[in-house]
């Protein structure tokens, strides 16, 4: 596809709501009928840039090695994307790199390739073998939470009577 040719709205709409949803508006508008790579490579990795940048300010107990790795991962993605050549190839390195850091941020990246065929159970799934991640609330976040879900609840109940 080059620069010159129409990209329909609907094409590739998830990825572009995902990122209206990160950088806001004139991002969907910038990319409603985008076909230049460019554009789309530049979302892709300033979009792992921030999820490093925000792994270093909100992840506040982790070790050391859990940041490297993550750095790893976020750079060796960013490099995928810089040398994609097609609209597959970096969707596909975009999303290979946020399989891995999510693995990674529940524990570890499973790698069975080596071995036998993972079955997909229940207990053989577990990814705490070097740590644990734990999610924990305050108070001022619980209350942040309510009111957020009770504005939600208030928008849907608006567009219900529309």
């Amino acid at each position: 596809m080059t620069k010159s040719d129409f990209m329909p709205i609907e094409r590739y709409y998830t990825l572009k709501a995902v990122f209206e949803r990160i950088w806001g508006k004139g991002t969907y508008l910038e990319l409603k009928h985008c076909s230049d790579l460019k554009v789309w490579k530049r979302y892709c990795d300033r979009t792992l840039q921030i999820t490093l940048l925000a792994a270093h300010d909100t992840v506040q107990i982790a070790d050391d090695d859990w940041f490297e790795m993550l750095e790893a991962l976020v750079e060796h993605g960013r490099e995928l994307v810089k040398i994609a050549e097609t609209f597959d190839s970096l969707f596909q390195a975009f999303a290979a790199s946020y399989v891995e850091i999510s693995f990674h941020q529940m524990g570890f990246m499973p790698s069975v390739h080596q071995g036998a065929r993972s079955q997909l159970r229940k207990g053989n799934w577990r990814l705490d073998p070097y740590r644990t991640v734990q999610y924990v609330q305050s108070s001022e976040q619980k209350e942040r939470l309510a009111q957020r879900k009770e504005k939600l609840q208030e928008q849907r109940k608006k567009l219900e009577t529309l």
